[in-house]
């Protein structure tokens, strides 16, 4: 009110401007310097008989968006009746986004405020000077998205032909001399964390771990749960480089052998499917020696079970027995571990799901099929990029595209040879963990037992014999079926 009540005072031409001023680091060296545009506001509003209200300044800052500390404080300004009129050297010093040029135009609508530009002709207070200004951020904004585009795609090209496009190395490796490297110190506790991971330990007492050891990012920072997470997840531990992890996600993509590897695909592969498995299991479920918790299922009622302790022995309930819904009786897990082993030893895999070779060559051999596939789809997707940039002609690029087809269908004719019908629809690791547990059972530990199962098993699904539920003979559960990962 006091504000307003003294431009009454002064007249109706006196004009309370704000000049507002952005640069970005490479515009300071194109000519939009801070001191340039305030020597040339600065006149303007001279010229014009205009008094400045003030100054605001954002330097080093992007018009993407609205967020500006500057920009934000003249509107604060603007909605108290402390400015008129906003000045500006061009209208991309204010954005580049007609969305946001809308909104800031209905904010100095709203507030009796013109705006100006000291160097193109627009006037706000009319249809046509709106449509106009509308139109100039709109090639403002185009100019911009494609320039984010040509940006995106020179990334992409640089990341499928090998080439480092900067950013974050991550930890484990660096560049040295344009190659990448192996810090030997890093890759030691990277190896140890698989280990932990795989053994059962979480992201967090990962990170409770390297903190108490005084170990901390190569930054200097303490870990953290995420700060493990992405550590453990990330392919450049075994040599390759992704592409579109973040951002651009549909358009992903990865590069082998960019990066020397630090461990072998089989121990990552067993940490990611450690993790997919835990994602099913919360609380003491996913950390318990219970390791048929969760897995091993009632066929009455079709609930899980749940490890209990009972007279110093573990033992298995089902969750509806306490709820009066389901009458299967506990039992010990002696008997479903004896009964799961000697299922295992009898009982082929499921046929309908997948066709297990028996023989340690073929597995061997499907390995390979199944990585030169992989192999062949990379390579695939290569020539069609290629192809799409011009970078080889049409007669090139059949050629070698049905040089892929025919290597393909070599591979698969192999696969259906040793009865396997797609790539995927075996997983070699589970079938050998799952022989070598009727093997080695005895040797492994309760944890080492329950990260099998969780990696292994989907379900193990049981009944109990009702004519033999209080003895204790172990025939008396009955494991109906297996169910795998």
């Amino acid at each position: 009110m006091r504000e307003h009540i003294i431009k009454q005072q002064l007249g109706d031409n006196i004009m309370r401007t704000a000049l507002y001023i952005r640069v970005s680091t490479q515009e300071q060296l194109d000519g939009f310097s801070i001191s340039a545009q305030k020597r040339q506001l600065t006149a303007y509003c001279e010229s014009q008989g205009w008094d400045i209200a003030g100054y605001y300044v954002e330097e080093g800052i992007s018009a993407k968006d609205t967020k500006r500390p500057e920009l934000q404080r003249m509107i604060t300004h603007i909605k108290s009746d402390l400015i008129d009129c906003v000045l500006v050297y061009k209208l991309d010093r204010l954005t580049r986004s007609v969305l946001d040029l809308y909104n800031l135009l209905q904010i100095f609508e709203e507030n009796d405020c013109k705006f100006k530009s000291a160097t193109e002709v627009y006037d706000t207070t009319s249809a046509i000077g709106r449509m106009f200004i509308t139109l100039v951020a709109s090639f403002a904004q185009f100019e911009r998205e494609r320039l984010a585009e040509r940006v995106s795609m020179g990334m992409e090209q640089m990341t499928r032909e090998g080439k480092w496009k900067g950013g974050h190395i991550g930890y484990g490796h660096d560049r040295i001399d344009g190659k990448m490297v192996i810090i030997e110190e890093e890759a030691n506790v990277l190896k140890d964390m698989y280990d932990w991971y795989i053994k059962g330990m979480s992201d967090r007492k990962i990170a409770v771990k390297l903190n108490d050891l005084s170990i901390t990012t190569r930054s200097g920072a303490e870990w953290t749960e995420g700060k493990v997470r992405y550590a453990l997840t990330n392919k450049k531990n075994i040599g390759t480089l992704q592409y579109g992890v973040r951002v651009n996600q549909d358009k992903s993509f990865d590069v082998e052998d960019i990066y020397p590897p630090i461990i072998d695909e089989k121990t990552f592969n067993q940490a990611n499917a450690a993790r997919v498995a835990r994602r099913r299991f919360h609380g003491k479920q996913a950390t318990s020696n219970y390791y048929f918790s969760g897995i091993a299922t009632c066929s009455r009622c079709g609930t899980t079970l749940k490890g209990i302790k009972s007279r110093g022995y573990k033992r298995y309930r089902c969750r509806n027995t306490i709820y009066k819904k389901c009458d299967l009786p506990t039992f010990s897990e002696s008997i479903i571990e004896h009964n799961f082993l000697k299922h295992l030893k009898v009982t082929s895999f499921d046929k309908n799901k997948i066709e297990l070779p028996d023989n340690k060559a073929d597995i061997r051999k499907i390995k390979r099929i199944e990585k030169e596939l992989k192999k062949i789809k990379n390579r695939m997707k290569k020539w069609q990029y290629a192809w799409a940039n011009e970078a080889i002609t049409d007669e090139d690029f059949r050629e070698r595209m049905a040089e892929e087809r025919e290597r393909e269908r070599m591979y698969k004719e192999q696969l259906k040879e040793l009865h396997v019908s797609e790539p995927k629809s075996i997983d070699v690791d589970i079938l050998e963990m799952m022989q070598s547990a009727v093997r080695n059972w005895k040797l492994l530990d309760d944890a080492e037992k329950k990260q099998l199962m969780q990696i292994a098993v989907d379900k193990v699904i049981v009944d109990i014999d009702d004519e033999l539920k209080n003895t204790k003979n172990y025939d008396k559960l009955i494991i109906k079926k297996i169910e795998f990962n």
